[in-house]
């Protein structure tokens, strides 16, 4: 289950977020950048890929990493078409990773609607994937300052991203340790997590504060990634997939859930006080959605 699925616009007012003028921002520039992603995908009849994706984007979903972006924005005071630049980007590109993620794990689902590829194929899916990736760097062109260093950027953590899932299709259930397994999470959706915050870091000329960005990013897909096991067990044993819980029990732990989630919840709370250092309380989203879910772990004391 996705982390957009526990974030929703309410959240702000939970996690102690501003009054209503800047919930009005946040929720403004989140329809602004909804009708960028459409543009750039394309409008009217096009190509199956084109379509694929369109159905896609349609099909939902918390927007969690273009909600980074636009509340680190307005804490930071960038200027509205950055704000939509880096929030259109950071999600293109997480959605991109959905559909090629969906193919290659054979999940034949996604948002309670069939994955890309159950419904229009495999080499519609890889299409419609390249055209998201390719949207995610039309829209950042849209920041109009330092262009050149935000792309190089958003390539980085592209690399990253596919050095993890690489990673994570290499794996064997049965020799990886925690160290690995954690490296392997990381990779795989660290970057995309820890990406609104360092653009929105770059654009306000705070990048000395990006190493806490990217740290802040690595423990919190650390801390869901558990929480996510948690909840997914029976299903990976299945089919074999790589989870937290199933490495333990090959390690020998006897209490393995137990054991996943006082290291989920240590994730999240070292997330959330890494993301109250960040400049101008630019990260709170992250510490208050980090915070949220460590409660909803289950209970985390060993017997």
């Amino acid at each position: 289950m996705s982390v957009d699925s526990y974030v929703r616009t309410s959240d702000h007012r939970a996690a102690g977020f501003s009054p209503a003028a800047r919930l009005d921002a946040n929720s403004d520039l989140l329809m602004l950048v909804e009708t960028l992603m459409h543009n750039l995908v394309g409008t009217g009849t096009g190509s199956a890929a084109q379509q694929a994706a369109l159905t896609h984007l349609q099909a939902g979903g918390g927007r969690f990493r273009a909600r980074l972006a636009i509340d680190a924005g307005l804490a930071l005071e960038l200027e509205a078409n950055q704000i939509i630049a880096v929030a259109s980007a950071v999600e293109l590109l997480h959605n991109a990773s959905l559909i090629h993620d969906d193919l290659q794990d054979r999940d034949t689902l996604r948002r309670d609607a069939p994955a890309v590829w159950a419904a229009f194929g495999d080499a519609v899916a890889i299409c419609a994937g390249d055209l998201l990736l390719s949207a995610s760097y039309a829209a950042l062109a849209g920041a109009g300052t330092r262009v050149s260093d935000l792309m190089t950027l958003l390539h980085q953590r592209v690399r990253a991203l596919i050095a993890g899932q690489d990673a994570d299709l290499a794996a064997s259930q049965n020799h990886v340790n925690l160290d690995d397994y954690e490296n392997i999470a990381a990779g795989k959706s660290g970057p995309l997590l820890a990406l609104p915050l360092e653009l929105a870091l770059r654009l306000a000329n705070c990048s000395a504060h990006a190493p806490i960005a990217v740290a802040c990013g690595r423990h919190f897909a650390l801390g869901y990634q558990m929480f996510d096991d948690l909840r997914d067990v029976g299903g990976d044993r299945e089919k074999a997939s790589l989870n937290a819980v199933l490495v333990m029990e090959s390690l020998g732990s006897d209490q393995p859930e137990l054991d996943v989630a006082m290291h989920a919840d240590r994730h999240f709370r070292t997330s959330a006080v890494l993301a109250s250092q960040l400049p101008m309380n630019c990260g709170r989203l992250l510490a208050g959605t980090a915070k949220r879910l460590s409660q909803r772990l289950p209970h985390k004391e060993k017997a």
